[in-house]
């Protein structure tokens, strides 16, 4: 988070004394409408909800209101995604009766392992070769469809263990329309791990729903996740918010309470007009929204394509070093992420000094377990994520810092062993 972020939210936090000068003034749109430039939308089609996980409930909630999901039809993630754009697809094939597949993870090529491919991310991205995730997508795709209707594909940017990827979402939505041969199938992105460093355009790539988190490369803080929500979502008679509130109805702007109806009896239940209609229930956090506007106003400053720029040679330096010592890391990685990973001789050590012995994936949880705590007591920080170590260098990171990682790494393998 950034310290003039920080600022913003220690002014907030103490207006909160006197709750009498607390008022919007704004902000929530200001945020909408700088979100909206960054995903390349109408700020009339950003939401604001708490998190990622609600945000995603909300929209597989929609969905299923909507009849777009019925018993049969398969909803499609990907092996190891991050739990909170699966947890929701669980509880709505429970419901449906449609079948979730997980898309397992691309086996690397021994070859292009150990050459690993530093990202392009300027605005062609859409145009770039395809990535082994877009090929294991693309495979299962037309193997599902071939006797049933994708409903679904619920998919990050880069998968977050290890920063694989990218998935090229504008050919995503391509394919599909193809396969499905008119029957539109729902396309809901995670941008968490990606947006702020690299380029999303949310409308013209055929995206219905889009979640970020604010707190990873959007520089904010933590309780606020930002959502795209297509048109035609927000249109949709039958589409509603999980959380029934006065704030998203229309005319409860800002301090303005709607009145209570005899007639009905109750409030009057439209809704605002746009993508607010699934804003979170609650007043707008005006601690928050400040510091989220700074945070947004300093991305598009410094631009996706420049902070990615500045982060891709820390990360292929990270890579390269990785890859040196023989360890595993993708072939196809984020320009700001990565995941390493351990060798043939790393797991079998592992194996064989655990009693009984342990399965390969197991062997390689304790072998990322073991070398993030070994860091840690060094003042390194990574995390342990599914095997592998995740490394983020951050734009105040410099090569030294990645050097001294690489040593600290190198001594951990041969103390280990």
């Amino acid at each position: 988070m950034l310290r003039s972020v920080e600022q913003r939210g220690h002014e907030a936090v103490s207006l909160k004394n006197q709750p009498w000068r607390i008022s919007d003034n704004g902000t929530a749109d200001e945020v909408r409408a700088l979100f909206g430039q960054l995903v390349r939308a109408s700020p009339q089609n950003i939401a604001l909800t708490p998190s990622t996980s609600y945000a995603i409930s909300q929209a597989a909630h929609n969905i299923l209101r909507s009849g777009r999901v019925s018993s049969g039809e398969i909803i499609l993630v990907l092996q190891n995604q991050m739990s909170s754009n699966v947890y929701a697809w669980q509880r709505i094939c429970r419901e449906s009766g449609a079948r979730l597949v997980a898309v397992p993870q691309p086996q690397p090529d021994e070859e292009a392992d150990r050459q690993p491919k530093r990202q392009r991310t300027d605005s062609s991205l859409s145009g770039m070769v395809l990535s082994p995730w877009d090929h294991a997508l693309e495979a299962a795709i037309r193997l599902h469809a071939q006797s049933t209707r994708i409903a679904v594909v619920a998919v990050p940017h880069f998968l977050w263990t290890d920063g694989s990827g990218p998935i090229n979402l504008h050919r995503l939505r391509s394919v599909l329309d193809e396969v499905m041969q008119g029957q539109r199938t729902v396309l809901v992105v995670d941008a968490t791990q990606s947006l702020g460093v690299v380029p999303i355009q949310a409308e013209s790539w055929g995206i219905d729903w889009l979640a970020c988190s604010v707190h990873k490369w959007l520089f904010g803080p933590y309780g606020l996740s930002l959502v795209y929500v297509a048109p035609e979502w927000s249109q949709e008679p039958v589409t509603e918010p999980i959380v029934q509130d006065e704030h998203n109805r229309l005319g409860a702007d800002g301090d303005i309470c709607l009145p209570f109806d005899l007639d009905v009896p109750g409030y009057s239940e439209d809704f605002q007009e746009g993508a607010k209609k699934f804003d979170a229930g609650g007043r707008v956090n005006p601690i928050l929204m400040p510091m989220v506007a700074r945070a947004l106003k300093q991305v598009l400053d410094w631009h996706p394509d420049r902070i990615s720029t500045t982060l891709a040679p820390l990360t292929a330096q990270c890579a390269e070093g990785a890859t040196r010592m023989g360890l595993h890391v993708p072939s196809w990685h984020a320009p700001h992420f990565l995941g390493i990973g351990p060798n043939v001789e790393d797991i079998d050590g592992e194996i064989q000094g655990h009693d009984p012995p342990c399965s390969q994936s197991l062997a390689a949880e304790r072998w990322a377990d073991a070398a993030a705590a070994n860091m840690k007591r060094n003042g390194i920080h990574v995390s342990s994520r599914a095997g592998v170590l995740r490394v983020a260098p951050h734009v105040y990171n410099l090569p030294s810092d990645i050097d001294a990682f690489l040593s600290a790494l190198a001594t951990f393998r041969r103390n280990h062993r």
